[in-house]
């Protein structure tokens, strides 16, 4: 709706009609800070909900809002020295803020990774134009493969190229200015493009290649192990996209763990002990998001299977003596830089007081009898006929999260209440 009426006020085209407030610069910079908003936010929700843009990239002609602090543009228009919004562009801001960064700073980031987002739904959603039940010749595997990989490389090296450039504030005053928090942003971005990759990658005997699978692996650890800290930090709080989120590379995980037969020890406990990582912090959102449970019983069960038949091969035998506390005990350091990292900051201990935006304001109280399907990880593999169809679910293409984010109708979803019964015949 946001998108529509920008396209019908003109804010995407050249030579918008002025407001009543007339044609300044700041007038030309607001209407396009507005339309650039609104298509971060329509990219995003396109993506979580796989639907199309609201409007293609090649119908907007507006370019972006000028990098700089309101004051600059106010002095460059009464200095007389420029134009047009686009001139002001080609001139040589020395910035008000911290170096290096203006009040546009963290806007521009969030508006060059939802390029990128667009350009991972363009690029995917055109191979979709294949009848999924329709064969690939064995001729055109490679070449199919291939460009997807292609494909593949090439928004990686995007991503890792958009996070070097995200803003660096000497003194974060807000999520928004935190190093942790673009973190998450790249390896939950890197996640859904390699979930898409595999989506449409030609498989055998409906198996991804390995090689994508360890890839996706490691993405959904590192999602999992850069947001639960922050989550119990109390420095982001509970929304239906995170739960997506977290339920998402919860479920990637398993799946791959439960594929990949001949992953090293360390790979399936740092695997293991993300998926335990990730129950527990979405047992603790579910308490705000009670429409959720569900799907929190359906992680579980799943949990308590795959982990459980690895338990039985004996691929988890240190796994119940190394997790004990339900928080992953990864050695690597990368891994600890990560999970610790935001226990450094000032006002971010678990108990003691924060003032940034958008936390918790109450500390998340589990229920006192949580429903657990199994006491063990072992008393559930008997239920083999449970997973032996695990290969045929499309855990990596977006219909059963949109029939999920459908049931919960968040902040942003639309859909039917209904369409949450699917789950029902599982649980």
């Amino acid at each position: 709706m946001a998108t529509r009426m920008c396209v019908e006020q003109g804010l995407h085209i050249h030579g918008a009609p002025p407001t009543s407030y007339g044609n300044s610069l700041l007038e030309e910079q607001l209407r396009r800070r507005v339309f650039w908003q609104c298509y971060i936010m329509d990219r995003y929700t396109a993506v979580m909900l796989d639907r199309p843009p609201a409007i293609a990239d090649r119908a907007i002609q507006i370019g972006f809002p000028a990098d700089a602090d309101d004051e600059e543009i106010d002095i460059a228009e009464a200095s007389g020295a420029c134009a047009d919004l686009d001139s002001f562009h080609r001139m040589p801001a020395a910035p008000i803020g911290p170096p290096g960064t203006t009040e546009m700073s963290v806007f521009f980031s969030f508006l060059r990774l939802r390029k990128i987002t667009s350009k991972i739904h363009a690029k995917f959603q055109q191979k979709t134009s294949r009848p999924m039940d329709c064969q690939v010749c064995p001729i055109e595997l490679p070449t199919t493969s291939g460009a997807i990989y292609a494909d593949l490389d090439e928004l990686l090296v995007e991503l890792d190229c958009w996070r070097r450039s995200t803003p660096v504030f000497l003194n974060p005053k807000c999520l928004y200015e935190r190093q942790e928090w673009y973190d998450l942003l790249l390896i939950r971005e890197k996640l859904l493009l390699v979930r898409k990759a595999i989506d449409f990658v030609p498989k055998r005997n409906n198996v991804p290649p390995r090689d994508l699978l360890c890839v996706c692996l490691d993405y959904a650890v590192g999602t999992i192990t850069t947001f639960c800290p922050l989550f119990s930090q109390k420095i982001v709080t509970y929304t239906r996209s995170y739960f997506q989120t977290l339920f998402t590379a919860g479920l990637s995980v398993m799946f791959c763990l439960s594929v990949v037969t001949d992953l090293d020890s360390q790979c399936i406990m740092n695997g293991a002990e993300a998926v335990k990582y990730g129950e527990k912090t979405l047992k603790e959102m579910v308490q705000e998001l009670p429409d959720a449970v569900h799907y929190v019983a359906l992680y579980e069960a799943l949990r308590v299977n795959i982990l459980g038949k690895l338990e039985s091969r004996g691929q988890l035998d240190t796994f119940s003596k190394s997790n004990q506390g339900g928080r992953p005990v990864n050695s690597d350091p990368a891994y600890q830089e990560r999970a610790n990292g935001v226990q450094s900051q000032p006002g971010c201990g678990i108990d003691g007081p924060h003032s940034l935006p958008g936390v918790h304001e109450h500390s998340v109280q589990l229920p006192t009898q949580w429903p657990m399907l199994a006491s063990n990880l072992t008393e559930s593999v008997t239920h083999e006929g449970n997973t032996e169809n695990l290969l045929t679910w499309d855990i990596f293409g977006d219909n059963v999260f949109w029939s999920m984010e459908a049931g919960m109708l968040g902040e942003y979803v639309y859909g039917d209440l209904g369409a949450g019964s699917f789950l029902d015949d599982y649980i």
